[in-house]
């Protein structure tokens, strides 16, 4: 009954959080809503939980374990909705999908045959049960992939926050090991571990809610869990937009010039080109590109010519996929390998050797179909 309370209440406060900053013209992210919604889960199951056992129904009893795998799935999800939804890369976000539901697939009919031919019969509590079983393991196995994608993305953010990201780590490969062991003793008919789980993972949560709905910061190493974006269409928004037009048009032109000369030009495959050599060319300064930069693209100077040698190193890959990484630097205007494996795990998350095998692979797949 306690914990259909507690997370039933943590996602009340969220959602007053929520509507508070709605009037101040905030809306909340991806992330945080996905923390809102999976604390609703969580409470409606403990809540269905305490309905069955007040109302006499015996049916907690005869599908304990079920119960058990059940809960230890579910308890994962509001760390797993928020690391999930804090990853950028769309490509490793369904990557990640892609893995979790083949390993799904494939799994939950092995376990379900085996357990036919070694019982001899087939009913539906037998599939029910061992449903929620491969489901479980499979919410451990996915906890365990998405520590070993963050935490190579982590190697990026450690000099700037090392602090949250020595704590994101532990967190992240704390949590699955310990459901992986509450897992196993249950499977074998030890149910104390999971109990004292099920008790101490309620504090955990509730520093999430504390950290979100009192200090409203962002807690993980680079992704921002309490990111709010303006809604566009109020009045207050509206009379402030139409404030700056007029320099947000200034920065838009020069935005759009130094794309121009990205594209017609490639200014970016020259390894010394600087600010000044970019806001010379298109009859500007170095403040008014820095400035249109940040505002329409959200990046420094660096970043934003990185991007584009990433992207030509990407098509010149495409066109010589026998090229060395060395030429794939020297094409693309980096500097130094260095350079370009750093370049490459910022934009596409992977380091050019992966990608590049990663696209030999795509190419003989479509090159057999």
């Amino acid at each position: 009954m306690s914990a259909s309370v507690i997370y039933g209440v943590a996602a009340s406060l969220l959602i007053a959080k929520v509507r508070v900053k709605a009037v101040l013209h905030f809306s909340p992210s991806t992330p945080l809503k996905g923390l809102i919604f999976s604390l609703m889960a969580l409470g409606a199951i403990y809540f269905t939980r305490t309905t069955l056992s007040y109302a006499g129904y015996d049916i907690l009893h005869h599908f304990l374990k079920e119960d058990y795998y059940l809960r230890i799935a579910t308890t994962s999800l509001p760390l797993y909705c928020i690391s999930f939804t804090s990853i950028q890369s769309v490509y490793h976000r369904k990557m990640l999908i892609r893995r979790v539901l083949v390993s799904f697939v494939i799994l939950f009919p092995l376990i379900v045959v085996g357990a036919v031919l070694l019982n001899q019969q087939f009913t539906i509590g037998m599939v029910l049960s061992h449903f929620l079983n491969t489901f479980c393991l499979i919410c451990i196995l996915s906890g365990i992939m998405l520590f070993f994608v963050l935490n190579k993305k982590l190697k990026l953010h450690k000099e700037l926050h090392p602090k949250e990201v020595r704590s994101f780590r532990y967190l992240m490969g704390f949590h699955p090991v310990i459901s992986l062991l509450v897992y196993l003793s249950v499977s074998f008919g030890i149910s104390l571990p999971a109990r004292l789980f099920f008790a101490g993972i309620m504090p955990v949560h509730m520093l999430f809610i504390n950290a979100i709905v009192m200090k409203d910061t962002a807690l993980v190493y680079g992704a921002k869990w309490v990111e709010e974006t303006r809604i566009p269409d109020s009045a207050a928004w509206v009379a402030l937009e139409e404030a700056h037009r007029n320099v947000n048009q200034i920065y838009l032109d020069i935005y759009n010039r130094i794309r121009e000369f990205m594209v017609k030009e490639e200014g970016y495959r020259s390894s010394s080109i600087t600010r000044g050599e970019v806001a010379a060319r298109i009859g500007t300064n170095i403040t008014y590109v820095s400035r249109a930069l940040n505002e329409f693209a959200g990046v420094n100077f660096k970043q934003f010519i990185n991007a584009y040698r990433v992207k030509h190193a990407q098509e010149y890959f495409r066109q010589h996929p026998d090229a060395r990484l060395i030429e794939l630097c020297n094409e693309s205007g980096f500097r130094s390998l260095t350079a370009l494996n750093l370049a490459f795990r910022i934009n596409i998350g992977m380091t050019p050797g992966e990608w590049c095998r990663m696209q030999l692979r795509e190419d003989q797949t479509d090159g057999t179909i």
